[in-house]
């Protein structure tokens, strides 16, 4: 998702500050009215600058570890997304009567993998995380699906890709901290107000989010 940020009239009239600041001091010596004084104000705007600088670059930093750490969450939720119609075609051909569980699922499959905003996705995968618990507990029902090689290589596949889901869920978390953290610290945290830099949502990890793929054969 794509994060847009305006600099504030606070942040601009900062930089306009210690730029004249800078500027100043720099006249002032040249033209030797006072070489002392010129050099500390042109300092001072010069610390200012490279200070507001600095910790602007840390945010931008920041926020691209959070960015790609997302990116790795969608990767894992993708694979999972591609697991579903081998899933319900493998399920439905012993469960035909589960057809509206079928269709749910597939449906919010879709409606995922085309969601543009990441909040719509992350809803849809939750939505669709419990469709396939429920398809994975039809097969609770069924000994010869149980025993069906195909579904027995589907559920070792999910269990590879929710282990990688979860690691890359806390590694999202992760970078999240460090950057919300940053956020409150003073005087940074004026800085990143002042470039529209906002916290952001942890996934909240909860082993009760994870696909229980436990089948007993």
């Amino acid at each position: 998702m794509e994060e847009k940020r305006k600099i504030s009239v606070v942040m601009v009239l900062y930089y306009l500050l210690t730029l004249l600041m800078l500027a100043g001091g720099v006249l002032l010596a040249v033209l030797q009215l006072s070489l002392v004084a010129g050099i500390i104000i042109a300092a001072i705007g010069l610390i200012g600058l490279l200070f507001a600088i600095t910790i602007y670059n840390q945010y931008v930093s920041c926020s691209n570890k959070v960015k790609e750490s997302l990116g790795l969450v969608d990767i894992q939720l993708k694979q999972r997304f591609d697991l579903v119609p081998n899933l319900v075609n493998t399920v439905k051909g012993y469960a035909k009567h589960e057809k509206e569980l079928f269709e749910e699922v597939t449906r919010l499959r879709n409606e995922a993998n085309n969601a543009v905003n990441e909040k719509d996705k992350l809803d849809l995968a939750n939505k669709t995380l419990g469709k396939m618990k429920g398809i994975i507990a039809v097969a609770e029902d069924y000994p010869e699906l149980k025993a069906d090689r195909l579904f027995q290589e589907l559920m070792d596949e999910m269990v590879l890709i929710e282990d990688k889901l979860v690691a890359a869920r806390r590694f999202y978390d992760s970078n999240v901290t460090i950057y919300n953290t940053m956020l409150q610290v003073f005087p940074k945290n004026l800085i990143a107000k002042g470039h529209g830099f906002k916290t952001k949502e942890l996934f909240r990890i909860d082993s009760a989010e994870r696909l229980n793929i436990k089948v007993e054969l």
